[in-house]
């Protein structure tokens, strides 16, 4: 039996510990833990960590290396959205291309939810920056181009991000997470992206990106009780 099949026998005798009315059947699955957690090394934050749940994302608005910040603002528009946290990372396909994800984790199904709902914002973002570029004038420069849509990229989001409600996470979630951050994420960098270039017709840009972010509709899908919905109740790309 591997560890995490333990894992899930201990938090098993655990909750029959807390939960059952026989206080003799309560202590009986209490030693039990207790001896299971001595033979096999099992300390109490292994066990609630048990409660924190992961989902990646299929990819993300850019594969770029330096990528650019609307990137990182999506994240975290989402992981303030569902009452998470995660971490900019990638994937590899197939044929060996890399592909630029956002690993996430919390409480619940709150991630799968989260993964789901930053990539239906990435396609659409994607189809946003298409249209915008296609709408500026041919004779305009690559790199004017890119800085009008990187900041008309970010804009979108934060037009987006203000149209979402903040997740209450509760101090017992919020120390959780910290905890497996501290254990499997302590060494990934913060994330920070490449900010839009100065470029005429930027300002123009981030205005419209606002406004077109502020459009968008996305049903977050988590209850009060920190419960996430199906990802087909969020919304479709």
């Amino acid at each position: 039996m591997n560890k995490e099949k333990y894992l899930q026998k201990i938090k098993k005798l655990l909750n029959k510990a807390r939960n059952n009315s026989s206080e003799h059947e309560a202590a009986a699955a209490l030693r039990m833990a207790q001896k299971l957690m001595r033979e096999h090394g099992v300390g109490a934050t292994d066990v609630e960590l048990m409660d924190i749940t992961t989902a990646n994302s299929k990819g993300a608005p850019s594969d770029a290396v330096k990528f650019p910040n609307y990137v990182a603002l999506l994240a975290n528009a989402i992981f303030d959205a569902f009452g998470i946290e995660g971490v900019i990372s990638w994937r590899y396909t197939a044929s060996g291309q890399p592909k630029r994800i956002i690993k996430f984790y919390g409480p619940n199904e709150r991630p799968e939810v989260a993964a789901y709902a930053f990539d239906v914002l990435s396609r659409q973002l994607c189809r946003a920056r298409a249209e915008f570029i296609s709408g500026m004038r041919k004779n305009i420069k690559s790199a004017t181009k890119t800085a009008r849509a990187d900041a008309y990229c970010e804009a979108w989001v934060v037009g987006v991000r203000d149209s979402l409600t903040a997740f209450a996470c509760t101090e017992a979630e919020k120390t959780l997470m910290a905890a497996y951050k501290a254990r499997y994420f302590a060494s990934a960098p913060e994330a920070s992206g490449r900010a839009v270039k100065k470029a005429k017709g930027v300002d123009d840009a981030f205005y419209a990106g606002y406004f077109d972010g502020r459009q968008v509709e996305l049903h977050q899908g988590v209850g009060s009780a920190g419960r996430a919905a199906s990802p087909a109740q969020i919304g479709r790309a």
